[in-house]
């Protein structure tokens, strides 16, 4: 049996998760100028004070919210290293439905993304550096060490990586459109594995 204090611990680590998963819902859907450190603690259900007590201001949320995810994201799918020279087509694609479960999962990741990416700020910078220029480089090795249909020779690494990603959220980031406009219901087992299957056989050619 946990003791009080270990306890407590982790009553409060459960209440900081849930803050920053709220603070990415909220920020992810209304944009950061959009949404007061208030907002959230509503959300969760505790004082703004706590929040400003662990958290500090909102851009210091942000940017926690921003790490949560970023980390939550290499936890769940790790990119497979690929020595150089090493062909690893099966990696790749495995790498791929990989991605495209995670976007499933958490549909917040590309939203707060695109929110962000509209126009430049000290916000994208920081996560850029941090985060999204890493994580690319090592997609990019990955990429650039597979050997490729023949189709997609002489395509910049870079766009193809901003391609692959773009139909592998697509549909998670317009769930409600879908579901107006096709009376599709994407977030099914079955709909999100198809959509991970037809994503390998549109950029492998299977």
């Amino acid at each position: 049996m946990a003791t009080p204090r270990v306890a407590k611990q982790e009553r409060s680590e459960q209440t900081r998760t849930e803050i920053l998963q709220a603070a990415l819902d909220l920020f992810s859907t209304r944009g950061f100028a959009a949404v007061s450190v208030r907002d959230i603690a509503e959300r969760v259900g505790v004082n703004h004070a706590m929040i400003r007590y662990h958290f500090g201001g909102k851009e210091e949320l942000w940017r926690e919210s921003a790490a949560y995810l970023f980390d939550r994201l290499a936890q769940e799918i790790p990119a497979p290293e690929v020595a150089e020279g090493e062909s690893s087509v099966e990696a790749l694609k495995q790498y791929v439905r990989a991605y495209v479960r995670y976007c499933a999962r958490h549909p917040e990741h590309a939203r707060l993304m695109v929110q962000e990416s509209i126009v430049p700020s000290e916000r994208l910078k920081w996560v850029s550096d941090n985060y999204i220029r890493p994580n690319h480089a090592r997609t990019l090795r990955l990429i650039e060490n597979t050997r490729l249909p023949e189709g997609l020779a002489g395509i910049d690494p870079v766009m193809m990586l901003y391609m692959v990603v773009a139909i592998a959220q697509m549909p998670y980031l317009v769930t409600a459109e879908l579901e107006f406009s096709h009376d599709r219901a994407v977030l099914t087992h079955e709909a999100i594995d198809a959509h991970a299957d037809a994503v390998v056989k549109f950029i492998f050619r299977d």
